[in-house]
């Protein structure tokens, strides 16, 4: 299949090439990524508005269902492979495997909590596969979402209000490099 033509399919299902990044992205982010699918959410809001970005947030948030759908599915299959795929993924140690463990067993508000301070979702589908626990898969989108939507509204607000002293491009660029100071920080405080 051509670009051209892939194209043309995207556009026949009323997506954009944008959106359908960000649902693979958080497809990927959900069962093996490291990279969060804000990266993405965020680009688009810079680069389209707050609401493309909203829109982006759901398509996320939805498509984080198939990432856990192929975690669970793997981890029930092969456990141990599963387990030491995550394990090798940075940041993450059996401390935060513990902790996601343990968040997952509280409930739904325990993971929403941990999608805001660090837990991997993925980690969560690895804990539902010991069940197996398909009930995950119906509560992926409500407990990611809220981050998402978030990240959509922060940065929107923020781009909107830079957009009075600087152009697209430099927001991107200065988009960029605050996600690089975040991950520059999250993987110096983060384990693994």
């Amino acid at each position: 299949m051509s670009i051209a033509a892939l194209l043309l399919f995207i556009r026949a299902l009323g997506l954009t090439l944008p959106l359908w990044i960000v649902a693979g992205w958080s497809v990927a982010e959900s069962a093996i990524l490291f990279i969060v699918a804000d990266v993405p959410i965020s680009w688009i809001a810079v680069r389209s508005g707050t609401r493309a970005a909203v829109l982006a947030a759901i398509v996320a948030a939805l498509a984080a269902v198939a990432g856990a759908a192929v975690v669970l599915l793997w981890a029930g299959r092969d456990p141990a492979g599963a387990a030491a795929a995550m394990a090798s993924v940075p940041a993450i140690d059996p401390a935060l495997t513990d902790r996601a463990a343990r968040d997952y067993h509280q409930g739904a508000l325990a993971m929403l909590a941990g999608s805001f301070t660090g837990t991997p979702f993925k980690l969560y589908a690895l804990e539902a596969a010991k069940g197996p626990d398909y009930v995950l898969l119906l509560l992926a989108p409500f407990i990611r979402f809220p981050r998402f939507l978030a990240v959509a509204l922060f940065v929107g607000a923020v781009s909107h209000l830079l957009g009075r002293w600087i152009d697209v491009r430099q927001r991107l660029v200065l988009l960029a490099a605050s996600w690089a100071l975040f991950y520059a920080f999250y993987f110096a405080v983060m384990p693994g």
